[in-house]
């Protein structure tokens, strides 16, 4: 957690201000290996040249508008600019696809230019699509409209 407020509450929009962060993490920590447990979500670090580089994140979430999956990530400052938010999202879905035939949802927010253009560099290898909706997400403990994209998932093999 050496990272700015700003950088800790785009990586994690729901933690609130007001409330001690130890806790928060801890609790977070617990949903993930429950739900991880369940086979609902699935949490990877991402790491660069040995380095602690982000998160990525697949789960299911009250958010969802059409599909069965939500894909998150976070990159640190510091190790974005080297393709790393994409490689991640292009690993999860391969891996997904396997699976069967699903489909994932990806919200930013508009504000974001660097995940807007990442999520649309993702739709247009994967064949996904923008969503008319959008969903609204505490960040920072202000409320924050998010753009969705869907990306339907079938397995293609080793096509993608």
């Amino acid at each position: 957690m050496n990272e700015s407020a700003d950088e800790i509450y785009q990586a994690m929009p729901w933690l609130e201000i007001e409330e001690p962060l130890p806790s928060q993490v801890e609790h977070y920590l617990w949903d993930v290996q429950r739900y991880g447990e369940g086979g609902l979500s699935y949490h990877w670090a991402i790491i660069s040249s040995g380095e602690f580089a982000g998160l990525i994140a697949l789960d299911h979430v009250s958010t969802l508008i059409v599909g069965h999956w939500n894909l998150g990530y976070w990159i640190r400052r510091s190790c974005q600019r080297k393709r790393l938010a994409s490689q991640s999202i292009d690993g999860v879905l391969n891996w997904l696809g396997r699976g069967g035939l699903t489909s994932v949802e990806m919200a930013v927010s508009r504000d974001n230019i660097a995940g807007v253009r990442t999520v649309e560099s993702a739709i247009r290898r994967w064949a996904g699509h923008p969503l008319d909706e959008q969903i609204e997400t505490k960040v920072g403990g202000q409320i924050v409209s998010h753009d969705c994209w869907l990306i339907p998932r079938i397995p293609l093999g080793d096509s993608q």
